[in-house]
């Protein structure tokens, strides 16, 4: 339950804007299990609205290609920058769905 908090009251300007959002969704993703949502949540500062990208990507050195995929992804989105979309290839038919999602989210 609070992961859920993360969006409620005071961080519902999350969900406004499409960068930050398409990152909380990519965490929230089913791809990642609680205590690697909680690894990550961890370099998220929402009230300062900072992300700590490097220490993100060190802690995804332990999980899967495809979830360090999302990540990378998330973080080209988040910076505006280009997504390296040929990755997909390398991901499942249910990361490639993620993936579609989140840069859809971004540029809705």
């Amino acid at each position: 339950m609070a992961r859920v908090q993360h969006l409620i009251g005071r961080h519902l300007w999350v969900k406004r804007d499409p960068a930050w959002n398409a990152v909380m969704e990519t965490i929230a993703l089913p791809l990642f299990s609680d205590p690697e949502r909680d690894a990550l949540l961890q370099w998220i500062d929402l009230e300062r609205r900072q992300i700590d990208w490097d220490a993100i990507h060190r802690t995804a050195e332990q999980f899967s290609e495809e979830q360090r995929i999302l990540l990378r992804i998330a973080h080209a989105l988040f910076n505006e920058g280009p997504c390296q979309l040929w990755e997909l290839g390398r991901m499942s038919s249910r990361g490639r769905s993620a993936a579609m999602m989140i840069i859809g989210l971004r540029y809705l």
